[in-house]
C-alpha cells in the first residue's frame, strides 16, 4: 500500500493519542475517576510536541532510508509505533536524565 505523508502523519498522531489514553486510563483508575485532564495536558504538552517533531523527522527521513520504503504494508503500523512508543521512550529517558541531574546537585 502506498501511504501519503498526510496519512502517515495521521497514523503517528493516532499513536500519540493512543499512548496518552493509556496513561490517562492508568491515572484515572489510580485516582478513582478523579483525573484532571487539563493538568495532565499541561504536564505532557512538551512530550507530545517533541513526539510530533519525531514523527515529522521520520516522514522526512523515510525517503532517505531505503528500508522504510521497502517496508510497504508495514509503514503505517511503523508510524503508529513511532507515535506510541516514541513518547514512552522520551518520558523514560527524561526521567533518567532528571535523576542524574539530581544526583550531581
Amino acid at each position: 500500500m502506498n501511504y501519503t505523508n498526510l496519512a502517515l502523519f495521521g497514523l503517528g498522531i493516532l499513536g500519540i493519542v493512543l499512548h496518552n489514553l493509556v496513561q490517562l486510563n492508568k491515572i484515572n483508575r489510580s485516582q478513582n475517576g478523579n483525573i484532571n485532564i487539563i493538568q495532565y495536558l499541561k504536564l505532557e504538552v512538551f512530550s507530545i510536541l517533541i513526539n510530533i517533531v519525531a514523527i515529522i523527522c521520520a516522514l522526512i527521513a523515510k525517503h532517505e532510508v531505503a528500508q522504510l520504503e521497502q517496508a510497504g504494508k508495514w509503514l503505517g503500523l511503523s508510524f503508529i509505533t513511532i507515535g506510541y512508543a516514541g513518547q514512552s521512550i522520551l518520558v523514560f529517558l527524561m526521567g533518567k536524565a532528571e535523576k542524574k541531574l539530581k544526583e550531581h546537585e
